[in-house]
């Protein structure tokens, strides 16, 4: 008697835990597996992520939960850590986006957890969460230009069993595991990393480099060192106002084109790695509509100097920055209204005003004298358009100041800055414009 009373409370406690008991076993596989190499190379050539994006349907919640923290930077740091020699943070890696396409699918999950809740919660069935992954890979060239743009398709599998009654949960769930497998009971963790936010990230993670890399073996070894010589030869010192700036010069790719249209010579104080931001930035040179490269002199506005910043072609191709001090500011540069846009927009456009004044002053004199009638009149007529262009603009700032005023809603002082701005950039142009006049008069005498 005494013996069962003992043995009552130990049944009552085995029974509550049997009840409480619930235990999942998990694990984790993928059909593609980074290789471990790290003295992988493929020569020279060096990567930069420079873009990552996942498509998924975004109704599944699951899918969204599967992929978070999964972004470009978890992507380029991994890549990194597996593949030092190939991926870098520097400007001059060979840029890379990439794109991953996935599709969710724990319909076995969803039969097995059937199948076990039949068994009144005690006997686990395996099941998997299957996240298929295509992952397009597109790397370009020092131009823009774009080397590959291939698919590598690959499966994560997540397999898990689970027991409500009984600790049957806790065995090992079967099936291939490249990692470690789970397993908790009551909620507590059997194995170290149970509960880890970042094991499946990373593998995951692990799996895209992967795949990328695949894709990038694809490639010819000459071709890929030829591309990242090239793309390093657009970094460059230069020296402005007597002090040493470091100078890359960036295919730029307008709206959703394919091709570069642009070339954007990123200034840094230095030597640049991705993330840094520049202490200028400007366009270059551009595609002509028969897509061939012209060269575009940008005024760097901050320097003591009058200082332009442009390129050198070689073989039609841009190739070297070119820095220039101005001693007289060429007047056809800064006949047009330049394009204002951001908060600075005043700032700039009084300093451009500056600068026309100084070429009226130093620069008309030559334009004058060295100038065709021809070609002076060809000034005239972009002189007496940029006039109408800047006086329609300062009655559109005008009238932003007055409703702002008005209406009350927001600061009209920006806007009237501008409006005075531009009715200083007239008074600027109406003489260099009588001055032009009065030359081609007297030389059709």
């Amino acid at each position: 008697m005494n013996l069962m009373r003992k043995l009552v409370p130990w049944l009552a406690v085995i029974v509550v835990v049997m009840a409480l008991s619930g235990c999942a076993s998990v694990r984790y596989s993928s059909t593609l597996k980074p290789s471990g190499d790290k003295e992988l190379s493929f020569g020279a050539a060096r990567f930069s992520l420079v873009d990552f994006n996942v498509a998924y349907d975004k109704k599944d919640l699951a899918a969204e939960a599967r992929m978070k923290g999964i972004d470009q930077s978890l992507i380029a740091a991994r890549a990194k850590t597996l593949y030092p020699n190939l991926f870098s943070d520097d400007w001059t890696g060979l840029p890379l986006m990439v794109r991953a396409d996935l599709v969710h699918d724990d319909t076995s999950v969803m039969v097995a957890s059937f199948l076990t809740a039949l068994s009144a919660g005690i006997i686990p069935f395996p099941g998997a969460t299957k996240l298929s992954f295509t992952i397009a890979t597109n790397v370009r060239d020092a131009l823009g230009e774009s080397l590959t743009d291939k698919d590598m398709k690959f499966v994560l599998e997540e397999g898990v069993w689970a027991s409500i009654v009984g600790p049957l949960g806790c065995i090992p769930v079967p099936g291939q595991a490249d990692l470690p497998r789970d397993a908790v009971l009551l909620f507590i963790p059997l194995t170290k990393d149970a509960y880890s936010k970042t094991k499946f990230p990373h593998f995951a993670a692990d799996c895209i480099v992967e795949a990328v890399v695949r894709t990038l073996r694809t490639l010819e070894p000459a071709k890929l060192d030829d591309a990242y010589r090239a793309r390093r030869s657009r970094l460059q010192e230069v020296t402005i106002d007597g002090r040493q700036y470091w100078c890359f010069l960036a295919p730029t790719l307008p709206g959703n084109h394919e091709r570069a249209g642009l070339f954007t010579a990123l200034l840094y104080r230095e030597y640049p790695t991705r993330g840094t931001e520049p202490v200028a930035q400007m366009t270059v040179a551009r595609r002509d509509e028969a897509g061939v490269w012209q060269p575009i002199a940008g005024y760097l506005r901050w320097a003591e100097k009058l200082t332009t910043l442009s390129v050198l072609l070689e073989n039609g191709l841009p190739d070297k920055a070119v820095v220039r001090t101005i001693e007289e500011p060429p007047l056809e540069d800064f006949i047009e209204t330049p394009d204002m846009l951001g908060s600075d927009a005043a700032a700039y456009l009084r300093w451009n005003n500056g600068v026309l004044l100084e070429a009226k002053n130093r620069s008309l004199p030559g334009v004058l004298r060295e100038k065709s009638r021809e070609e002076l009149l060809s000034l005239v007529t972009r002189i007496e358009k940029a006039i109408l262009d800047v006086s329609e603009q300062a009655e559109q700032a005008k009238d932003r100041a007055q409703t702002k005023v008005e209406k009350g809603q927001g600061d009209p002082a920006p806007d009237r800055e501008l409006a005075i701005l531009y009715r200083q950039r007239i008074e600027i142009l109406k003489p260099i414009l009588g001055a032009m006049k009065q030359e081609t008069v007297l030389r059709k005498e």
